[in-house]
């Protein structure tokens, strides 16, 4: 009777968990990859870095709530690409005639380089990872391989804690700076 309940627990815990283990498979790169794409932006390492000098800034509508979109002449740092007609958003008016460091996507639209944004975007990165860590550690814990898995469990608790760090900081950062 004993090894019928054992075998019960065993298929249901597969049923449960080797969904969970192809979603957090799936979802921790994806995370990883849009992580790392907006902290490359954030930051200025991709797309074309470059300043706007603001002409006029204007509430701009939208069905969920509105943002502050400043308008203005984009120059790229390097002097090769301008755009007289740039729309910036900005989570603040900015004085006409001042400029905002951003980056230009392939797309045309724009991002400004910040910090904060940077770090926020790098929190969403490292939690991606510590889930694409988590799918090797649930299947050679699977197979019985209790101390590989737990060198993967400290490696995602590593990850975990970085994120959350990194989170705190995109926070304390948003108040601070602007």
């Amino acid at each position: 009777m004993s090894t019928l309940t054992s075998r019960r627990t065993r298929t249901m815990r597969v049923q449960t968990g080797l969904p969970m283990l192809i979603l957090v498979a799936v979802v921790g790169p994806l995370l990883v990859w849009w992580g790392g794409y907006e902290a490359a932006h954030a930051a200025g390492l991709a797309g074309t870095p470059g300043t706007v000098k603001v002409a006029s800034c204007r509430t701009v509508p939208q069905p969920k709530g509105s943002y502050i979109g400043c308008t203005g002449v984009f120059r790229s740092t390097d002097g090769t690409v301008t755009d007289p007609a740039a729309l910036v958003s900005s989570p603040l008016r900015v004085a006409p005639g001042s400029t905002l460091d951003v980056d230009r996507t392939g797309a045309g639209d724009y991002g400004r380089i910040s910090l904060q944004r940077a770090v926020g975007w790098f929190a969403l990165l490292l939690f991606g990872l510590s889930m694409a860590c988590m799918s090797p550690a649930g299947l050679l814990d699977r197979r019985g391989s209790a101390r590989a898995a737990n060198r993967f469990g400290f490696a995602v608790l590593t990850l975990f804690v970085g994120a959350a760090v990194f989170g705190v900081m995109a926070l304390v950062l948003s108040f601070t700076m602007l």
